[in-house]
């Protein structure tokens, strides 16, 4: 009897071991190839589990998945849990001290960056959001830079971003085209894919556009030509490229087309790679410069703002908005106002934490240092995705900031100042 029950225990020893090597195996696998939402429930069994061998790994890598998915308080928790095991990735520090950015909790943050030094102490993001942590104190009294409100009408309880002027009309970006089913959703974070969506008047339901806009992966952010005879959108596709240490499935470039000639035919811009992403275009009111956004080798960081010119009816080799504008960290969602008015998103800039927006202007040259736009405009949260009116005082833009409807909604600004 005494046989048996030792078998017994020992079987069930085994099979809770290979059970949990299981899950996490399974959790690695969709981490490598970014399912993010998808890899959550695989690793918090792992944590959750009586396994120890994996707990250390599935800690922060659970933490990672919700950064990832844009939730900083359930991260936070995470992290919190994950710095406490040795020999932790030196990258879980400087994370978490951004994702404490994020909630506004900047002394804690401090703390984490001045942990991620000690292991790697010439690393400027380290250094840089050490510095920002420290300086924002002299920036919680200023006078606000705008009025701003929710622009409830285009909001769902999904992401809604990125708003342009068309047809007198709006067009934005969402993914509340769920499958309820979960057969066609978006690995990354389990809602829909992007679409184009419009909005007639202020007072009209927004709809989906056609099918003519929108293919069956990410549609968007969109620009249109000042005469609205051309658009210029981000497309992803799918396809399978080894990237780093993950397995990209899907490549991300920018495509354009001319509108009022019957079918929409979209061409392939010339410098989208396989290899890097080429997104966010925003061009010119005389449609010859396009300002982008892409992660190609050579930049100053992780995604840098890039020039195209439109010469010949070709467009030329892109060439780097340079140091003033790019840094190590993102650099996104460009918006011309006007020729020599340029706004973006970054985080490697000066901040509250997450992405914040800013403005440079073209002088000498060259674009001048970024102004940040400042609270209520900017948050600690991720603010982008901007769209000025002519008065360039008023407007929209995005932000992922609690109180929302949903993930990413469009806020109105007024009154903003200089």
């Amino acid at each position: 009897m005494k046989k048996i029950l030792i078998s017994v225990l020992v079987l069930t020893f085994l099979s809770l071991t290979y059970f949990a090597s299981a899950q996490m195996k399974s959790a690695n696998k969709l981490y490598s190839q970014l399912k993010y939402y998808r890899a959550i429930p695989y690793f918090t069994k792992v944590v959750e589990g009586k396994n120890d061998s994996d707990k250390k790994e599935a800690t922060w890598k659970l933490a990672e998945c919700y950064r990832r998915t844009n939730n900083p308080k359930e991260a936070a928790l995470w992290f919190e849990q994950a710095v406490n095991f040795k020999d932790v990735p030196a990258e879980v520090f400087l994370n978490y001290g951004n994702v404490l950015r994020n909630l506004g909790r900047y002394n804690d943050a401090i703390q984490q960056f001045e942990s991620y030094l000690s292991f790697k102490p010439e690393a400027k993001e380290g250094t840089a959001y050490l510095e920002f942590s420290r300086q924002i104190e002299s920036w919680k009294n200023l006078e606000p830079s705008a009025v701003i409100e929710n622009d409830s009408a285009l909001n769902s309880r999904f992401s809604d971003f990125s708003p342009v002027y068309y047809k007198q009309g709006l067009v934005f970006i969402s993914d509340r085209d769920y499958d309820m089913l979960d057969n066609n959703n978006y690995f990354w974070t389990g809602n829909g894919y992007l679409n184009l969506y419009f909005r007639e008047t202020e007072t009209s339901v927004p709809t989906k556009m056609s099918n003519e806009f929108n293919q069956a992966y990410h549609d968007g952010p969109v620009c249109f030509s000042n005469n609205e005879s051309q658009i210029f959108t981000t497309r992803t596709l799918k396809t399978k490229w080894k990237r780093k240490d993950t397995i990209q499935t899907h490549y991300t470039g920018i495509y354009s087309a001319q509108l009022n000639v019957g079918k929409l035919a979209f061409n392939s811009f010339e410098y989208n790679n396989l290899a890097y992403s080429v997104a966010h275009p925003a061009v010119s009111e005389d449609g010859k410069l396009m300002i982008f956004s892409s992660d190609m080798p050579g930049g100053q960081g992780k995604s840098d703002l890039y020039f195209s010119e439109l010469v010949d009816g070709k467009w030329s080799e892109p060439k780097n908005l340079g140091t003033k504008i790019n840094t190590f960290g993102n650099e996104y969602f460009p918006f011309l106002a006007n020729g020599t008015t340029l706004y973006f998103a970054s985080n490697g800039h000066m901040g509250y934490g997450g992405l914040d927006l800013y403005k440079s202007e073209f002088k000498n040259g060259e674009w001048q240092e970024p102004e940040n736009l400042k609270a209520p405009i900017n948050s600690s949260y991720d603010d982008f995705g901007i769209l000025l009116n002519k008065d360039l005082t008023s407007g929209r833009f995005s932000s992922n900031r609690p109180g929302g409807l949903g993930d990413d909604d469009i806020y109105k600004f007024s009154e903003l100042k200089k």
